[in-house]
């Protein structure tokens, strides 16, 4: 199945968490980051999900903030740090693709008067931003 979510990062479940309603899934991604998703307890079981499974994390492109302070800090649980390696300025939005490492793209939709107030430009380091509420799980059937 193809869907439309610019981002899809594969990983392997790492620890998974449980609360009361919902649980934390850490996800090991190629570039040695960990990428955070907050799904609901029953979205675990109807996944069947384990320490070692094979997994994307999908999130929507406009899920993601850029900043260009490395050091910010927020209450969102992922920051990954990256180059810019591609912009596509439009008249209205601008599409950023940021390699975070390892062949791992995080893609950003912003405004493209966010591109100028920044000075952002391929080459440059930046850190993307994702809630991880906003990061789902896919798991393929066997």
């Amino acid at each position: 199945m193809k869907i439309s979510a610019r981002n899809q990062l594969m990983g392997i479940v790492e620890l998974i968490q449980e609360g009361k309603v919902n649980s934390e899934i850490y996800i090991k991604l190629n570039s040695g980051y960990t990428i955070i998703s907050v799904i609901t307890n029953n979205a675990v079981k109807n996944l069947n999900l384990q320490i070692e499974d094979k997994v994307a994390a999908i999130f929507k492109s406009s899920s993601v903030l850029l900043t260009t302070d490395m050091t910010l800090n927020i209450s969102a649980r992922n920051k990954f740090q990256g180059i810019i390696e591609n912009i596509y300025l439009g008249s209205v939005n601008a599409e950023v693709c940021v390699n975070v490492g390892n062949n791992d793209t995080v893609v950003s939709v912003i405004t493209s008067n966010s591109i100028k107030n920044l000075n952002i430009k391929i080459g440059n380091s930046i850190s993307a931003i994702i809630k991880a509420t906003d990061i789902m799980i896919g798991k393929e059937e066997l």
